[in-house]
């Protein structure tokens, strides 16, 4: 991949890792001979980290290293990849977890098959394919990847193209929850905005839930209309409190399930006017401590 190809496909990357958010677990392989991680320091083995906004920035950073080099070897980048995940199902008690392999290439000479009938011959993983370019060559194989194994494949020819054609493979991850009519409520980290407050900035939240299509006809095609969101603003949370109870020495705070803090005392996410870098990942262990007599201390974030 060369030229305006392999920028198309790091920008597509790029876009791709925007998509993820803390729940999920990732990471980018490139190979052609021999498979390398575009971040050396998440090798380790082979390990799939958090797309928190830190690794998120650092593997999007990664990619601008890549240099075009040698002929793509499916066989060894699928092995690798296939191998990854499961280590990565080896090691977590998550069962309800979608497993992805997204490729992006400008083509491949043949479909692999006995890669997928040896690593997916029950389709667990679903394979997503972005074909690079205008040229059509190798894309029988291509496709023949991402339908064979409950995926989608997409041709992206400019990158003017990349926003609207990646987030396709959303649409095709949620259909087992759509059929399922799985609602999951997300709470979102905190964020600044002066849409609640007359006085500047201030912490907010934003719940959201999926919409599905659920008319007769159409339920069991799986189909996502949307999400339905609302911000609420932290103060609003806090007037719920119930601070009568809490003691003299007392104080409310509240966690997301990733343990990051959407209120605490001491979470101060402005230094004077600025706004401190990462103040929406705050771990809870940052602002409290514990000693030797198991009582509990706090620290200014």
């Amino acid at each position: 991949m060369l030229g305006i190809l392999l920028e198309i496909a790091k920008h597509t990357a790029r876009t791709i890792i925007d998509t993820l958010g803390d729940d999920d677990f990732f990471n980018v392989l490139a190979f052609n001979d021999t498979t390398s991680y575009t971040e050396p320091c998440f090798e380790n083995e082979g390990m799939l980290v958090q797309a928190n906004a830190d690794n998120r920035k650092i593997l999007k950073d990664s990619l601008d290293n890549l240099k075009a080099g040698g002929l793509a070897e499916f066989g060894i980048g699928l092995k690798d990849a296939f191998e990854l995940l499961d280590k990565y199902k080896e090691t977590t008690i998550e069962s309800e977890c979608n497993q992805a392999i997204i490729v992006i290439t400008d083509g491949a000479s043949k479909r692999h098959e006995e890669i997928f009938e040896q690593y997916n011959e029950d389709e667990r993983v679903r394979v997503f394919t972005y074909l690079m370019g205008r040229e059509v060559g190798g894309a029988e194989a291509i496709k023949w990847m991402a339908c064979n194994n409950k995926g989608y494949y997409t041709q992206i020819a400019t990158i003017a193209d990349v926003d609207e054609n990646v987030s396709k493979y959303i649409h095709v991850l949620s259909r087992p929850m759509v059929i399922k009519q799985i609602y999951n409520t997300i709470w979102t980290n905190v964020y600044m905005d002066d849409a609640a407050s007359d006085e500047g900035l201030a912490l907010m939240t934003t719940v959201a839930q999926p919409v599905f299509d659920k008319k007769n006809d159409t339920a069991e095609k799986g189909i996502l209309l949307g999400v339905v969101g609302v911000d609420v603003p932290i103060v609003e949370i806090l007037k719920l409190t119930p601070v009568y109870k809490l003691g003299a020495r007392g104080y409310p705070f509240a966690i997301t399930n990733n343990g990051y803090i959407l209120f605490h005392p001491d979470l101060r996410p402005k230094w004077g006017d600025e706004i401190k870098p990462n103040y929406n990942s705050v771990d809870l262990a940052e602002v409290e401590l514990s000693d030797a007599n198991d009582t509990v201390g706090c620290l200014n974030y």
